[in-house]
């Protein structure tokens, strides 16, 4: 299987073509004792048939820590575990979803505004699992930056509307900023390019996923001074209930027709999905060093990223979801009062979310998992990154110093 880049190049119609990546090597990747057949064979599930035994199916995944499912699910065996022939993309939403109306692509791991367009659009994209609720995004600032409010003025690779943004306007009343977008000269910059962007002086702050906040932070590029948790949980009592207070974030998306057409292979696919979840809980150092090789940054930022995603904002990476996440993610427009033309469209979200497919595919409550895998006994949510280090490092008996070093962000530390 190969990861690839992907362009996209519209002319007259909407094509796409797939230009090679660099080549990602596991070289940080630790052998543990990890048989993903035998995982697999844990589910009950159906033959694939004949005609589908050589199917190749195309996933995409955005530029982003919340996707991290794709590559682990590439790196650990899952996918030809469960006899798929997957070959993973790194793009964003906008060339997933035209993708994925064209039928060039099956399966991604999108932000679910990005699916909800465009599913309103006409694509036929569902959401067939939930891949990240609530949170976390990040604000990170050049280290000349001593007062968030020295931002006022300056350029910042931002929200291009950020008086209709939940997350700024957020940030902005932690942070005694001001909404209007006239106070500030932003700019459009891919997240990749934001930390030399910022270490050079081109910008004075960003907005983005992992890894580039911890790149930052570990590099000592920039510093982050606020994280957006997404949702509608009381930030001042630290709310973890994903059931009462998350919003969605990011999902697990596929194609309608695919899913119709190739029904067992579209069931094995949910299943990987969960199966790299549960990777990532069970072996979260090797999770960490997969992310790492995956983008091409330290295996100390991967840490410190996984960490974030199943510690510090809780168990947030998790295949299910109930009808109250999807009105959370609604809801937060109406309660910051966003302008009609800003927010996503949900005329669509009926025919769009399905509530029952994980169900369907024999896969277990996220619930059940953590119980039997004793996740919350090995890695309690509070736990310090040091103790969660070291507790990583002893379940798969691995012997080295990477991460001993890190010393985590006190905003890192605001559990939700």
């Amino acid at each position: 299987m190969k990861r690839k880049i992907l362009s996209i190049l519209l002319i007259s119609s909407m094509l796409f073509s797939l230009a090679a990546c660099k080549d990602n090597s596991a070289g940080n990747v630790e052998q543990v004792a990890y048989d993903a057949k035998a995982e697999a064979a844990k589910y009950d599930l159906p033959e694939i048939p004949e005609a589908d035994k050589n199917l190749k199916i195309q996933m995409g995944y955005n530029d982003c820590d919340h996707m991290v499912g794709a590559i682990i699910g590439e790196e650990a065996g899952i996918y030809e575990a469960l006899g798929l022939n997957v070959t993973v993309t790194k793009t964003n939403n906008t060339n997933i979803a035209q993708a994925m109306t064209t039928g060039e692509m099956h399966v991604g791991y999108m932000g679910i505004e990005g699916a909800l367009n465009a599913r309103s659009e006409g694509a036929p994209i569902i959401m067939a699992a939930a891949n990240h609720l609530g949170g976390s995004r990040y604000l990170v600032v050049a280290n000349d930056i001593k007062d968030p409010k020295d931002l006022v003025g300056k350029k910042l690779a931002i929200t291009a509307d950020p008086e209709n943004n939940p997350e700024w306007i957020k940030w902005a009343a932690k942070l005694g900023l001001p909404t209007d977008k006239d106070q500030f000269e932003i700019i459009k910059m891919a997240q990749k390019d934001a930390p030399m962007a910022l270490k050079s002086g081109q910008i004075s702050a960003f907005s983005c996923c992992d890894p580039f906040a911890s790149q930052c932070e570990y590099q000592g590029l920039g510093k982050v001074v606020a994280v957006g948790w997404g949702g509608l949980i009381d930030e001042t009592k630290g709310d973890n209930d994903h059931e009462h207070g998350w919003g969605m974030c990011c999902i697990y998306a596929m194609n309608e027709n695919f899913k119709k057409e190739h029904p067992e292979v579209a069931q094995r696919l949910l299943v990987a999905h969960a199966m790299s979840l549960k990777y990532l809980y069970d072996h979260p150092y090797n999770a960490a060093m997969m992310f790492a090789d995956g983008f091409g940054t330290a295996p100390e930022v991967g840490l410190m990223t996984i960490y974030m995603k199943t510690i510090a904002e809780g168990r947030t990476l998790t295949w299910e979801f109930n009808q109250e996440n999807i009105d959370n993610f609604v809801k937060e427009y109406d309660e910051y009062n966003i302008d009609e033309n800003f927010r996503p469209r949900i005329d669509k979200l009926d025919e769009f979310v399905n509530l029952n497919f994980v169900k369907e595919s024999g896969i277990e409550s996220f619930s059940d998992f953590t119980k039997e895998d004793k996740i919350d006994e090995k890695f309690p949510v509070g736990i310090s990154f040091e103790d969660w280090l070291k507790k990583a490092k002893e379940i798969d008996g691995i012997d080295n110093e990477v991460g001993n070093d890190i010393k985590i962000p006190e905003v890192y530390k605001e559990q939700k």
